[in-house]
């Protein structure tokens, strides 16, 4: 594992066609990166409140970080992800 923290990385909204594909890519990442990545998905009404996200789907890092994703670029997830995992 690189960076050697684990990462936990919600998706907020993954029931969405994006939402599906940011999954696939977040796991072809860890995948790829050999990164140790906690994905948890959130799509229940009352749990998408909580985190106060204006659109979905939107990915919380490590319970900090928040970035809402408009589209899918596995190179902008990559840096997004290795970011995170260094800090």
């Amino acid at each position: 594992m690189k960076g050697g923290n684990k990462i936990e990385i919600k998706i907020i909204g993954s029931e969405s066609p994006l939402g599906r594909k940011v999954k696939k890519e977040l796991k072809n990442i860890a995948k790829k990166q050999k990164l140790d990545i906690d994905i948890l998905e959130i799509n229940d009404e009352n749990n998408i409140r909580k985190y106060k996200v204006q659109k979905t789907p939107t990915l919380v890092i490590n319970d900090e970080i928040k970035y809402d994703v408009e589209e899918v670029s596995y190179n902008l997830l990559k840096r997004l992800v290795i970011f995170c995992s260094l800090i």
